[in-house]
């Protein structure tokens, strides 16, 4: 090829900044052998290394020993060892590591305050034998109880009840339940209520909502606080129900200050209190 053409497109290309599409005018030579020129002698830039990298051996470690770790998690471990990127990069860097999740896409429920609790037992399995967690979620304050007692019977979802109107000081107006034994006897051919329960909403007056079946999205609240709990629960070693329930109560502190201000209502607000063992209902306030 000739010096001086290759010359003359270098020096149109870097120092008059023309296009590969004006020097073709300008020289009447195919944009091909133009590119060609341009491209033989240019500069490869060195490959700029993330600032999560020198980090890649302990994350790796950290999703071995937890698989279910989140993105957030794994950012507050970093800080501990000054780390100084952003929590984006994390994010980014980790997403090899996190599960892929199936996402359904539901229409986003409203709820007026005091209008409903979402309800479920949890399950989770320790070293010490299968603990069922009853939890409770006031859907539109979001405030969480959690209460894990060595079974699922009756007993145990009905003090679970209890307990949870006392710590918030009132009854929601509804409650909401996936279709347990402890709530739904049968759907078929008509729907019929376990007569122990419905003592206990009676006498706390609440209205009693059964799920649709396989509409997962009607109590979608509590099923995002039981995965939160199970996540939390995976990097968290307990020694006894007693320990565990400490844990749960630690996690629901650290989960509450977290919510956002919008939600951060009274754990009573809009609820209809009401005096706990008492045979009438008190005027909420």
């Amino acid at each position: 090829m000739d010096e001086s053409v290759e010359s003359r497109v270098k020096h149109l290309r870097e120092v008059e900044k023309l296009s590969i599409r004006q020097i073709c005018k300008a020289l009447h030579i195919g944009k091909e052998r133009i590119s060609r020129i341009i491209n033989r002698h240019k500069i490869i830039k060195p490959i700029k290394h993330s600032i999560v990298a020198p980090y890649e051996r302990l994350i790796e470690q950290w999703y071995r020993e937890h698989p279910y770790l989140q993105a957030q998690q794994i950012h507050e471990r970093l800080l501990s060892y000054r780390y100084k990127g952003s929590y984006a990069m994390v994010v980014i860097h980790t997403r090899k590591y996190r599960r892929t999740k199936t996402i359904s896409v539901y229409h986003e429920l409203e709820f007026l305050p005091g209008e409903e609790a979402q309800v479920d037992w949890m399950q989770w399995k320790t070293s010490f034998g299968m603990m069922y967690g009853f939890v409770l979620i006031l859907c539109f304050s979001r405030y969480v109880f959690v209460r894990i007692y060595p079974r699922c019977t009756m007993e145990f979802f009905l003090d679970g009840h209890i307990e949870a109107f006392k710590e918030i000081g009132g009854v929601p107006h509804r409650c909401t339940y996936d279709n347990l034994s402890s709530v739904v006897i049968k759907r078929v051919p008509e729907l019929k209520f376990n007569a122990h329960f419905l003592d206990l909403s009676r006498h706390y007056r609440f209205s009693i909502r059964p799920c649709t079946p396989g509409r997962a999205n009607e109590k979608g609240r509590v099923e995002r606080v039981i995965r939160d709990i199970k996540d939390f629960l995976r990097i968290t070693s307990v020694n006894d129900i007693r320990d565990l329930n400490k844990q749960v109560a630690l996690w629901r502190r650290h989960k509450k200050r977290k919510t956002p201000s919008k939600h951060r209502q009274t754990a009573g607000g809009g609820i209809r209190h009401w005096a706990i063992g008492a045979q009438s209902s008190m005027k909420g306030s």
